[in-house]
């Protein structure tokens, strides 16, 4: 299958010292070498090995799209499709509308047990929802801030009566409300609503965050859950078709 080849992201804090710029871009300089020397094991079928040297990546404080990618395509590989789940979801954030990845992230869900029929949605709710995934949260970011100073730019020449574009002025504003609100909307999910992976063949959901709970209902490796709220060792999460409970929080990892 297909995989990311030699682009790393590194998210690097705007440095005082030039010590630390220094030694950043060293730590960059390993996780590139690191990632040529992953996808190399990757491709002539070593994917343990790939497996390693990527989870390495990211412990080198590393947020990477195209590293979350691979490192999915490997445990697919290894028909551990909980945890290729598990980074695909990850790598969504980055890469969102990728064709390869929304390919990926179809193809492992077919392997899973749990098939979970969502709630039906509006179709405004769906059509805004789509518009949402259609590009990850910085990508937003971008589109806003690039509005906001077009929108800057004009509204000064207007005022400096250089030219009257009054018309354009509403056109621009009007995109920029728009784009504005879909990356408040996206940073409120990203920053709020919280997603995990089912890592364990088999969970029992109960009703109560006790061993002597009553059984609800059973979820296996690979299904993705919404996280509510923990109490100790118990998380309550929520599936798509609405259903709630609790499970013990060893059971997933968080997307």
């Amino acid at each position: 299958g297909k995989i990311y080849m030699i682009r790393v992201r590194k998210n690097i804090l705007p440095a005082v010292f030039l010590t630390i710029i220094f030694f950043s871009e060293i730590s960059a300089q390993s996780s590139q070498i690191l990632f040529e020397g992953a996808n190399s094991d990757y491709l002539e079928g070593n994917y343990e090995q790939a497996i390693e040297k990527y989870i390495q990546i990211l412990n080198n404080d590393v947020q990477s799209g195209e590293v979350y990618f691979n490192l999915g395509s490997a445990y697919y590989k290894l028909n551990q499709y909980g945890r290729a789940i598990l980074y695909y979801e990850k790598a969504e954030k980055f890469l969102s509308g990728d064709e390869a990845l929304e390919k990926n992230l179809k193809l492992v869900r077919l392997r899973i047990i749990d098939k979970i029929e969502p709630i039906p949605q509006l179709f405004i709710k769906v059509w805004w929802d789509d518009v949402l995934n259609l590009l990850g949260l910085n990508m937003y970011a971008w589109i806003t801030l690039i509005f906001f100073m077009v929108l800057t730019f004009l509204i000064a020449v207007n005022i400096l009566r250089i030219r009257k574009m009054n018309k354009i002025i509403w056109i621009v504003a009007s995109i920029f409300l728009l784009v504005l609100i879909l990356f408040i909307n996206k940073a409120y999910i990203f920053e709020t609503i919280q997603f995990g992976i089912i890592l364990s063949d088999k969970v029992s959901i109960v009703s109560e965050p006790n061993i002597s709970g009553t059984e609800m209902f059973i979820l296996h490796e690979g299904t993705k859950v919404q996280k509510l709220r923990k109490l100790g060792d118990w998380l309550e999460i929520k599936i798509a078709d609405g259903k709630t409970g609790w499970l013990k929080s060893e059971t997933l990892e968080s997307i």
